[in-house]
């Protein structure tokens, strides 16, 4: 790929049409989308994000709402899904990956809210993270979940996706991704 190329597969927003019908964009996040990011996730359910966060956050901090909207797009990276609303864009799903040192292996995290679960949106966020990982050079994407997370499971496997037991913690499940195979 080009550097022309990777720069567009990186860069892009894209719009995307889910099971239900409804309309989205995804792009890259941006430092501004603070309050956005902010919304979205204190509106999801103590479960999801459990299951993001692997523990129990209530309202995030600052600290945390700056970590996860202060993007480089070098060695981190974020797409978020907007809709279109009457207030406004409306986060409804966040995608991320933070490569290693070595640059060849990331680790990613995609959430989707509650009401915007299996419509296909999870799914659209994990393309953008391999096209993005991938243009970059990326070899492996890798997810560290909740054993408990079936629906995020089904999904993964559905696309390809390896999935172990973490040997260090039952409780949690190692997803992989190769994207040296074509």
């Amino acid at each position: 790929m080009s550097g022309e190329q990777a720069h567009t597969a990186i860069s892009r927003s894209v719009t995307e049409k889910l099971r239900n019908g409804q309309v989205v964009t995804i792009r890259p996040m941006e430092k501004s989308d603070i309050e956005l990011e902010r919304a979205f996730i204190t509106n999801l359910s103590p479960e999801s994000r459990h299951f993001r966060f692997l523990g129990g956050i209530g309202e995030p901090s600052e600290q945390l709402l700056k970590q996860l909207t202060d993007i480089d797009h070098d060695e981190r990276e974020a797409f978020i899904a907007l809709l279109e609303s009457d207030k406004g864009p409306l986060e409804i799903g966040a995608a991320r990956y933070i490569l290693e040192a070595s640059r060849t292996a990331a680790e990613c995290a995609v959430v989707v809210a509650d009401d915007w679960q299996m419509q296909g949106l999870g799914t659209l966020l994990l393309n953008r993270l391999i096209e993005s990982a991938r243009a970059r050079g990326v070899k492996h994407l890798y997810s560290i979940d909740s054993a408990e997370n079936i629906k995020l499971r089904d999904v993964a496997r559905s696309m390809g996706w390896d999935c172990h037991t973490d040997p260090q913690d039952h409780t949690q499940v190692i997803f992989t991704l190769d994207l040296s195979a074509t």
